[in-house]
């Protein structure tokens, strides 16, 4: 059995925001979106995902559900690094 350490619950912030809509931040080094994607258009996807990026720091991950896949990963400038999850490379 695996426990996150208080260390690093103490990084973590839950946000609720409209992805079309809010500002995102930078220098994350970890996006969770799982099971969101779904409910958009394609368009509205291609957007949301090069915002995630920008928002990533180098080397930064995205989670995304284990259903879903950016298509266009590569154009965006992700890596893949699994099926379900994409990696910023170092710049």
């Amino acid at each position: 059995q695996f426990r996150i350490s208080n260390e690093i619950k103490k990084c973590v912030q839950f946000k609720k925001a409209d992805l079309l809509r809010d500002p995102y931040p930078v220098n994350y080094h970890l996006i969770v979106c799982r099971n969101v994607m779904i409910y958009f258009t394609e368009e509205a996807k291609d957007d949301i995902y090069n915002k995630f990026f920008k928002s990533l720091a180098p080397e930064g991950f995205l989670f995304i559900g284990s259903t879903e896949q950016i298509i266009n990963y590569k154009d965006i400038g992700f890596q893949r690094a699994n099926s379900f999850y994409y990696e910023k490379p170092k710049s």
